[in-house]
């Protein structure tokens, strides 16, 4: 399935749009309850997972969407794209990290020849 990224605003899963900022309740609303929920510890904070846990979505403690991520990979059903690349279809040297965008690419493993993860978050999410 097909995932548009755009950095600092939003992602688009086929016709739903997730609004970095978005209150938890309007997430649900689109998606349905989670699959699984976790609560950061000593935090109010939390991360609702979807599509087989291919989905992080994390809520700071007054319920907004901060951050997504990309769990799933090369072999995920999710295919997310930014700037109209296939993430997890592009070759990958080194995990990155892009402060001014709020993107984070990761692999586990430094012979692996695609990245695991993206996530994006709200502005200056990596600056924590």
């Amino acid at each position: 399935m097909k995932v548009e990224i755009f950095p600092l605003e939003k992602i688009r899963i086929e016709d739903k749009e997730f609004m970095i900022g978005m209150d938890a309740s309007q997430a649900e609303n689109m998606m349905g309850k989670a699959e699984r929920r976790f609560e950061n510890y000593g935090s109010k904070s939390y991360r609702s997972f979807y599509f087989n846990s291919e989905l992080g979505l994390d809520f700071d403690e007054n319920g907004l969407l901060e951050f997504i991520e990309f769990l799933g990979g090369n072999e995920g059903m999710l295919k997310p794209y930014i700037y109209g690349l296939s993430v997890f279809e592009t070759d990958a040297e080194f995990c990155y990290c892009f402060l001014n965008e709020s993107i984070g690419l990761w692999r586990e493993d430094s012979k692996s020849r695609y990245w695991d993860t993206i996530g994006v978050g709200i502005k200056d999410y990596y600056r924590f």
